[in-house]
């Protein structure tokens, strides 16, 4: 299964492991489903919805180029919440994020670390397309996960189309 891992580049450019998780918790409230204790590998299902997730956050006038990398992760190994008992909270979509959906990463973790064969990902929904998921990845399981080639988009071609 590929998914699709977005980064944003906003200076003089810097490096990008498609598979740190360390981002995740560097906030002070982690991200829409992780607490700042928890943390996960946010990926895509979509390369398009990578680089949408990436456009949406504060300070996107400010990014020159989007670095994308595929993942390649084997095909059984990503569940839905309900294959774990996980309900998604009503409010889970609210922003800023809510308490009761930044604890999915948490449950998803312990549920996962009980079943065999261990899953490596959980598909979530996204906020921004009713159509797509995101999947978050379970950072001690990443050995199963293969990074392919990171390829970059001018985001500046984004910012000048116009209608």
């Amino acid at each position: 299964m590929r998914l699709y891992r977005a980064r944003a580049v906003r200076g003089a450019g810097g490096g990008f492991d498609p598979l740190d998780a360390s981002g995740s918790v560097a906030g002070p409230l982690g991200w829409r489903f992780n607490d700042p204790l928890t943390p996960i590998l946010y990926t895509a299902e979509r390369e398009a919805l990578a680089v949408l997730e990436v456009a949406v956050r504060p300070g996107w006038e400010s990014v020159r180029e989007v670095l994308i990398a595929p993942i390649e992760v084997p095909e059984d190994s990503v569940v839905d919440l309900a294959d774990l008992g996980i309900e998604l909270p009503q409010d889970w979509s609210a922003r800023p994020a809510a308490p009761a959906a930044r604890r999915i990463a948490g449950r998803f973790l312990e549920r996962a670390a009980a079943r065999s064969p261990r899953p490596l990902g959980v598909r979530v929904p996204s906020v921004l397309s009713a159509s797509d998921y995101n999947v978050l990845l379970d950072p001690g399981q990443l050995g199963a996960a293969r990074a392919g080639a990171i390829h970059r988009l001018a985001f500046k071609a984004l910012l000048a189309t116009r209608s």
